[in-house]
């Protein structure tokens, strides 16, 4: 990496010169703050943001029981795997969420309550980095929290610190995703995984009080398993959904070794081989920027939450065509059909559209659910069709409708260079009226800071995931307990959750 300053030679002022960026300890300072962070550190702005996140991070979980169907195979497997000896009364086990007492080791429980929770693509998001943090940081926090608790000892896990485990896991994975970029896409990474196990080990560190020695050694271990290859996308495979559940698993690995005095790399983060040069090719990767003022600005606070169960990058399209929708069909009552339009037009950043716009047929004509969820074409289709509501995974139960088929012929995509991130623009040709045109952007999808996603539809949108699972009243006392954590404990909370 050059120097600041744009050479690479030596000059007699190199003493007054910034130092270059592989002199600043990164990793050694993350893992600094991952040891020294208090429950003082937790502002009044993130307490609601952490029981936001936390509340939508179990209806997400949950959901996939009833919605996503690898989740059956999934821990049918991650049962087996753990074998017979594990039992609930082996100490120490802990809760998968909606499956019952708490019979699986942390590592285990941690894996499916990470998988679970993206599987249905649901999980919330951190623009900058283009990935899910809590999906990570909650499950790593949520199990370590949880073994600690049973164990009734003295390291016991206060709700406060609980808290403060997600805020830091958080933190962690949102700024090395800032500074992977979309880049790390190109290189074939899933930024939520390779990022997140770092956040995952930082959330367990911090339940455990681990010195800044260990937790940069976990991390240095976390290096060598950082991983999530986005090759799923040929075929709209599992991977995806498992890519978190293994960095949790990993973490979970990578803090007991580094507890048992197992040496890992120094400098994971910021070395020659490190993690940056290997897992982006983004020339601005700033270390600088990764450290500022770390425990003082929380830049996950950016993290938004979706509103539909789709790629980001889909809904700006998304609440566009339900805008266009409601407006075609409220005051008349009647539907809009395919026969309605002549033709429609995306533009979306050259970014997006690897990810949702390409038009290869499994993204045009979406046979699975993760397909489908990737395809800006069948999102725009539905939405049209049949509109968009918060929390609902209908659109996954038309895969096979012909109307949505014959909609998504009729749309273009396009790139536009001067898009950023997840701005949407759409024209929209109706073979009424003449031909007539209709034009609407968005720049921000609802749920980002600057489109707020409001606390009534958070509600809404977990008692629609978590009300088939847990039943209305228990899915109201859960939303009572999260509001109230500051006052309940860590037991009363995984007991509502089994």
């Amino acid at each position: 990496m050059a120097q600041p300053n744009g050479t690479n030679g030596h000059t007699n002022s190199d003493h007054h010169r910034k130092p270059p960026e592989e002199a600043i300890p990164a990793t050694h300072l993350l893992a600094t703050f991952t040891a020294t962070a208090t429950p003082a550190h937790l502002t009044p702005s993130l307490r609601p943001k952490l029981k936001e996140v936390l509340l939508d991070y179990i209806g997400c979980t949950v959901g996939a029981l009833t919605h996503a169907d690898s989740t059956t195979p999934i821990y049918n497997a991650i049962s087996a795997l753990q074998g017979p000896t594990v039992t609930a009364s082996t100490p120490g086990v802990c809760t998968v969420l909606g499956k019952g007492a708490p019979h699986f080791l942390p590592q285990y429980a941690g894996l499916l309550n990470a998988a679970f929770g993206h599987s249905l693509d649901f999980d919330d998001t951190y623009a900058p980095g283009t990935l899910h943090a809590g999906v990570t940081a909650i499950s790593a926090a949520l199990a370590q929290a949880e073994t600690l608790a049973s164990s009734q000892g003295e390291h016991s896990a206060s709700s406060e610190e609980f808290m403060l485990a997600i805020a830091v896991g958080y933190e962690v994975t949102c700024r090395l995703g800032r500074e992977l970029g979309y880049e790390a896409y190109s290189r074939g990474f899933h930024n939520t995984s390779t990022a997140g196990i770092f956040g995952a080990v930082a959330a367990i560190s911090v339940l455990k009080h681990l010195p800044t020695e260990t937790v940069e050694m976990a991390f240095g271990l976390a290096g060598s398993k950082a991983a999530g290859s986005m090759q799923y996308l040929d075929n709209g495979s599992w991977n995806k959904r498992l890519h978190p559940g293994f960095a949790v698993h990993d973490a979970f690995m990578c803090v007991a070794l580094a507890e048992a005095g197992v040496i890992g790399a120094t400098r994971i983060l910021e070395g020659k081989s490190g993690f940056f040069n290997a897992y982006t090719p983004n020339e601005h990767v700033d270390l600088h920027r990764l450290i500022d003022q770390l425990g003082d600005q929380w830049v996950w606070l950016a993290s938004s939450l979706k509103p539909y169960p789709a790629c980001r990058m889909t809904h700006g399209f998304i609440e566009l065509c339900d805008n266009i929708h409601d407006t075609h069909t409220k005051p008349t009552g009647s539907a809009l059909s395919v026969d309605d339009i002549q033709a429609i037009e995306l533009s979306m950043s050259p970014s997006n559209y690897l990810l949702i716009g390409d038009p290869t047929p499994n993204k045009r004509h979406p046979t699975n659910v993760i397909d489908a969820q990737f395809s800006a074409y069948f999102q725009v289709a539905h939405a049209l069709l049949y509109g968009a509501k918060t929390g609902d995974m209908a659109p996954y139960s038309r895969l096979q409708d012909p109307a949505l088929h014959q909609m998504t012929e009729l749309i273009t995509v396009r790139t536009d260079g001067s898009m950023k991130q997840f701005a949407a623009k759409l024209r929209l040709t109706w073979r009424k009226d003449g031909g007539r045109t209709e034009e609407a952007e968005q720049e921000y999808p609802l749920g980002e800071a600057e489109h707020p996603f409001t606390r009534e539809r958070v509600a809404e949108k977990f008692a629609g995931l978590a009300g088939p699972v847990y039943g209305e009243q228990k899915a109201a006392e859960i939303l009572r307990v999260v509001d109230g954590l500051e006052e309940r404990s860590i037991e009363e909370l995984v007991m509502l959750l089994r």
